[in-house]
């Protein structure tokens, strides 16, 4: 039966499979033949790129970074060496193992160590990535035990910035950190890349592209392990340019020094040219907490502290004027003729409009005042009528000739404009306008009325100049590291306010009566051999009702705000000074001596001390 069947299995049957086996072998051997001629003529020259990549490695070489500098030279803001963690995306083999062996030496989770090397891939493949910046010798030296051992991981030097002078001007100045995505998809951001460094607050913000320079490039050949091995082309970085202040550090320290309260803002510019001379908001941080990252714990506990050290009150510090916006209520009154300088009121210690009783800082009242008295003596009813009789629009017509509620131009970003309202914004915000006695408290610089110590500043240096309202700068000059200059600031007069002569007299010595005259509320500014002209300031937090009480006997935050306006008249060189105070209470009896401190300091004259001690 075998041979049978085996007779009955045709002859083509056995020829076919081998013509079928055949032909797959052939074609196997072709499509290995054309690989290998594809790979070798067509796909060479790309291996061979490849293996250039593999065997060259592109470093970035890090610009210095420009440094800030007090008008005299001394450095604010420089730049220290440290050493930086690297990876290079391209030439890593084991995320893993870099995870394992870094992630305990270098403190980082080993989640967070995976999302920085993830992070990482974003970038240019051979292009050096940092994981982390200003490495402890300790950890250089557990970095180099095992760098050895892992591929596309480096140690390269990188300088962070370092602020010798610790919180010293520290809102002006600002701080560093790391670009976010955000960041690098802005338009300018060309060159920036993940893991850069950029200014994110102060002058370090606003003169990024100065202070920023130009990276270079090196090429370097490695071995299989990535050990460099020689230096083949090399295009050095190109510093960033130095920024010069107008402010002098030893004048700035001793302002910080003598401001003790909890916190605040002193601002002295020279009223003639804008350039702003100190500039102190209390409280401040160390700039270096920053630098190269802030810890999380850090971050928290300026974050949460009441007093908000982080932000500047010199730009964004929101204050009712109080009494130092009597200055533009009463030029508002001389000019509209709404008052005459010899018309006398009886102050009584009240007013009365509408059931309602607004009293007068002074208990018992001033009696009969006219225009100087009222200025000298600070009496409120004096105002409150005056600013019944003006209106809102009015009084923020001549406030809005002050620079008041508005941004003043300064270079730092996020100033806030204040608020001087108006019948408009009332209606716009409220649905009505402005009360009667709305303008009554108006009139005194409080209700809706929120200005800022810069815009202060400057209206107290239009008083000096006569009625050049400046715009107040920062930076002095900005120079190449070969000390040639980029730029150098000139003075801009944003407008001018073109006083009556007579009105602004009338006004300048009520301002001088203020610090000379016996019941002056700025008697504590006295100096003599100098002509002070000043105003005080006693910004309510709590109501009218409450004004008599002894500010020991009111909790802290409930205290009203010490201001003082005060500028120096018929010297060589002329000085304009802010003081506010946050819940000093009495402007005349906290702001003013400090601001005689500054005075003296600034004149190189002794501090005469308390005239009334």
């Amino acid at each position: 039966m075998a041979e049978l069947r085996s007779n009955l299995v045709p002859q083509d049957y056995y020829k076919s499979r081998v013509v079928i086996f055949s032909s797959i072998v052939w074609i196997v051997m072709a499509i290995l033949l054309i690989r290998l001629w594809s790979l070798q003529l067509i796909m060479g020259e790309s291996f061979d790129d490849m293996a250039i990549e593999n065997r060259i490695r592109l470093l970035r070489l890090s610009p210095p970074r420009g440094a800030i500098l007090d008008r005299n030279g001394k450095a604010l803001a420089e730049n220290s060496p440290s050493f930086t963690l690297s990876i290079v995306p391209g030439t890593i083999k084991s995320g893993r193992e870099i995870i394992e062996t870094y992630s305990d030496v270098l403190g980082f989770s080993p989640e967070k160590m995976r999302s920085v090397i993830e992070k990482s891939l974003l970038a240019p493949r051979f292009m050096s990535f940092p994981i982390k910046k200003n490495i402890s010798l300790e950890e250089v030296s557990l970095i180099k035990a095992h760098s050895h051992e892992l591929k596309g991981v480096s140690l390269d030097a990188w300088p962070y910035r370092y602020y010798p002078c610790g919180d010293l001007l520290c809102h002006v100045i600002g701080v560093t950190g790391e670009i976010s995505s955000p960041e690098l998809e802005k338009v300018g951001r060309v060159g920036y890349r993940p893991g850069d460094y950029v200014g994110k607050t102060g002058i370090e913000r606003e003169y990024e592209t100065y202070l920023r320079g130009e990276e270079g490039w090196e090429q370097i050949e490695i071995d299989a392990k990535g050990r460099h091995l020689a230096s083949l082309t090399r295009k050095p970085a190109k510093s960033g340019a130095d920024i010069v202040l107008t402010i002098d550090a030893s004048f700035q320290k001793f302002v910080e020094d003598k401001f003790t309260e909890r916190a605040g803002s002193v601002i002295v510019v020279d009223p003639d040219t804008g350039r702003v001379l100190a500039m102190v908001s209390k409280p401040g941080y160390d700039p270096n907490l920053f630098s190269p990252s802030i810890s999380e714990l850090n971050w928290k506990s300026l974050n949460s502290d009441p007093l908000h050290p982080l932000e500047n009150r010199s730009i964004r510090g929101l204050y009712p004027p109080a009494s130092t916006f009597k200055l533009v209520t009463a030029l508002a009154g001389l000019s509209e003729g709404v008052i005459t300088p010899d018309r006398n009121i009886f102050c009584s210690g009240e007013m009365e409009l509408g059931g309602q009783v607004y009293r007068c800082w002074k208990q018992h009242g001033h009696g009969r005042v006219n225009f100087h008295r009222a200025i000298v003596e600070s009496c409120d009813v004096y105002f409150y009528e005056l600013g019944l009789k003006l209106g809102a629009d009015r009084m923020a017509k001549y406030a809005s000739l002050f620079g008041l509620g508005k941004p003043t131009g300064l270079e730092l970003s996020q100033e806030l404009p204040g608020l001087i309202p108006t019948n408009f914004w009332k209606e716009r915000n409220y649905g009505t306008f402005v009360k009667d006695g709305e303008n009554v408290t108006i009139g005194i610089g409080q209700g809706y009325t929120l200005t800022t110590p810069i815009q202060l500043a400057m209206m107290t240096a239009a008083l000096d100049n006569g009625g050049n309202v400046m715009r107040p700068y920062l930076v002095e000059e900005i120079r190449s590291r070969d000390g040639s200059a980029i730029f150098q600031q000139t003075p801009v007069v944003r407008w001018k306010m073109n006083p009556d002569p007579h009105n602004w007299s009338l006004i300048r010595k009520a301002m001088r009566d203020v610090v000379e005259d016996k019941s002056g509320t700025g008697r504590k500014c006295r100096i003599p051999g100098l002509s002070v002209y000043a105003k005080t300031g006693t910004s309510q937090v709590i109501s009218a009702r409450e004004k008599t009480k002894s500010d020991d006997d009111i909790p802290y935050h409930e205290r009203s705000h010490a201001m003082f306006v005060a500028f120096v008249d018929n010297q060589p060189k002329k000085i304009a000074v802010v003081v506010v105070i946050e819940h000093g209470g009495g402007g005349g009896k906290t702001a003013a001596p400090l601001a005689r401190k500054i005075i003296c300091r600034y004149y190189g004259l002794p501090d005469p001390g308390d005239p009334r001690e």
